[in-house]
């Protein structure tokens, strides 16, 4: 399993997004629309992550290559 958390980020919003296409093909109970509406928010959550990691990241890189006057 990949270490990185980018990548564990990225491989649970395919795991999330796998299990809402599924529940969306067969949707036909109240708790199978709450279901949909809990993953939909997980993805969202998860792509935040991933988005502040990407930050922190072009963050320090930035500091990295002013600091050694790059």
């Amino acid at each position: 399993m990949n270490s990185n958390p980018t990548q564990k980020n990225y491989a649970e919003i395919e795991r999330l997004e796998q299990l809402l296409r599924e529940l969306r093909g067969d949707a036909t109970t109240p708790r199978e629309t709450e279901a949909i509406r809990e993953i939909g928010l997980e993805i969202a959550l998860a792509i935040r992550e991933v988005g502040a990691l990407l930050v922190n990241v072009g963050s320090e890189q930035s500091y990295a290559a002013n600091r050694h006057g790059g």
